[in-house]
């Protein structure tokens, strides 16, 4: 297994710099327009990414939320943005797979203790009975 990865890793640069030749002869002019587009929009997803990665992972703190999951959506979302930057279609499909798979919260069993949908639904429960307390004093 590990050598077909080996394998595969070595001829996928390959396998695009000759569907580089043959879609640019192909397509030519828009060929050439989709690998450029491809790659200023590789490296925007990388510059978002830079920039909210910290943003959630300081979310999911405040919110009790697992950071493994937070981290590793941000470091798909940077992978992606990476194989979006090489030119050639298998790269940019690969990005695009990584895009749209989501990443399974495998980690925690259940909503976080204090996250917001578990403060909603204590909100709107009937069984929260709201009233005022004053202590009396006992004559003796």
């Amino acid at each position: 297994m590990r050598l077909i990865f080996i394998l595969s890793l070595i001829s996928l640069p390959f396998f695009e710099i000759w569907g580089l030749f043959k879609l640019g002869g192909l397509y030519g002019w828009w060929f050439f327009l989709y690998i450029v587009i491809m790659a200023i929009l590789g490296w925007q997803l990388i510059q978002d990414e830079k920039t909210l990665v910290f943003a959630r992972v300081m979310d999911m703190m405040t919110q009790g939320g697992n950071l493994f999951s937070a981290v590793l959506g941000s470091a798909k979302n940077l992978l992606a943005g990476v194989l979006f930057l090489f030119p050639g279609v298998i790269t940019d499909i690969f990005g695009f797979i990584l895009l749209i798979v989501p990443i399974q919260n495998s980690m925690s069993k259940g909503p976080p203790p204090f996250s917001e949908n578990r403060k909603n639904n204590t909100e709107n429960s009937d069984d929260v009975i709201e009233g005022e307390y004053r202590r009396e004093e006992e004559e003796k």
